[in-house]
């Protein structure tokens, strides 16, 4: 049985193909991430050959997404697996890894599945605890819209929703913030991560005289849904909103 952990790399004409032989730990994961962040940047498509990959935790799987994101996330960095045997594949999709980056069967059906849109997809940009973070905000809406072929109608009430978020991260929470925008078929999520261990916000009666605090309430008529989820060191509010906005 392997246990050392081996990075093949191997350069094609449009694409690189990393093959993994050995032991995947928590200890070794940087050894995954440095050489596909690196092929991804250099190449834009990268099949990562699994077949001889033991994994004991499936934690440890999330280096493929991490670098997948780090190279840039989809459509400038591709990455697809392949090969995986029953038991590696049974822990990619518990640990949801093949939402974000793909499995075929084989190095064929890796070249074929590296062209499509993964099922889900994710930018995320950390922002300061500036007045210039909303403006950086809309900027990482308008850069993942564009990538994803989203409309303009959704752009701009994304920018919306990011701009309310991000700027109540800095106004109330006083903290910097990470903004993610989520994209699948069903949805197109924005959320802002902040770090202010404060009681959760909740949407204040409307002052019809002041011309502030309205936020939450713009998110929550712009939102189909939205929710906040608390962490010990902040929260995380998000906004999910219709793709079809003409309804």
């Amino acid at each position: 049985m392997l246990h050392e952990l081996v990075v093949e790399i191997r350069d094609e004409l449009d694409y690189a193909v990393l093959r993994l032989r050995g032991r995947l730990s928590l200890r070794n994961s940087a050894r995954i991430r440095e050489p596909i962040v690196k092929s991804l940047v250099n190449s834009c498509r990268v099949l990562v050959d699994v077949s001889a990959l033991q994994c004991a935790q499936t934690s440890y799987l999330s280096v493929f997404p991490a670098a997948s994101a780090a190279a840039g996330g989809w459509p400038s960095a591709r990455l697809v697996l392949f090969g995986a045997d029953a038991a590696l594949r049974s822990a990619l999709a518990a640990a949801r890894i093949t939402e974000t980056v793909p499995l075929a069967a084989d190095l064929v059906a890796a070249r074929a599945l590296v062209e499509h849109r993964p099922p889900l997809v994710r930018l995320h940009r950390d922002l300061p605890m500036h007045s210039s973070a909303a403006a950086a905000g809309r900027q990482l809406v308008r850069e993942a819209c564009a990538a994803w072929s989203l409309s303009q109608d959704i752009c701009e009430t994304a920018e919306l929703v990011a701009t309310e978020l991000v700027s109540n991260a800095v106004e109330h929470a006083h903290s910097s913030s990470r903004l993610t925008v989520t994209y699948t078929e069903a949805v197109f999520r924005v959320s802002v991560r902040d770090y202010c261990a404060a009681r959760l916000p909740r949407p204040r009666p409307i002052d019809i005289g002041a011309s502030r605090g309205r936020g939450l309430h713009l998110v929550a008529a712009l939102a189909q849904t939205w929710c906040v989820d608390k962490h010990p060191d902040g929260k995380t509010i998000w906004a999910n909103l219709r793709l079809d906005l003409s309804e």
